[in-house]
């Protein structure tokens, strides 16, 4: 029995290994058998967007050209209203600096009068005050001399 034995532990042993190797073996078949799929269907897939990419070049190249050919109409047509309001703007402001010079020299002009009005008016008001007070002063002048003429004559005299 002891051969027996031995000899049904080693088919036993046999079996498991062979259950074993026959287990490994088909989850590392199945493994490849899924790798080499997965790498089929991205091969076909990618095969699939390359010819997509290859038909759709010619549309895309045209919507790109289409977009820059309008992209560059708005920025020339940007310039120039830029360039036109730059113009307008540089008249208003000429015609603005234009205003401003003629309104400082009527100001000038008009100071100018004011002032010699003043400076003929203070005169005048001088001269004015002036010939009032000789006007005034003038009678109590000949009085304070009538009568320090008189005041000598009689006590000097």
């Amino acid at each position: 029995m002891s051969k027996q034995n031995i000899s049904d532990d080693s088919e036993q042993e046999k079996r498991k290994d062979s259950a074993l190797t026959r287990g490994w073996n088909d989850f590392i078949n199945g493994i490849k058998n899924n790798f080499n799929d997965f790498q089929k269907s991205l091969e076909s897939q990618s095969q699939k967007n390359k010819e997509l990419w290859e038909k759709n070049k010619d549309k895309i190249n045209t919507f790109l050209t289409n977009m820059k050919q309008k992209w560059d109409t708005k920025i020339q047509k940007l310039n120039s209203d830029i360039e036109k309001s730059k113009l307008e703007t540089k008249e208003e402001w000429n015609t603005y600096k234009e205003k401003i010079k003629q309104d400082f020299k009527k100001w000038e002009e008009k100071t100018r009068e004011d002032w010699q009005e003043g400076i003929k008016s203070f005169r005048k008001g001088f001269f004015k005050a002036y010939f009032w007070a000789l006007f005034l002063i003038l009678p109590v002048l000949i009085i304070i001399i009538v009568v320090l003429v008189i005041v000598n004559r009689y006590l000097g005299g």
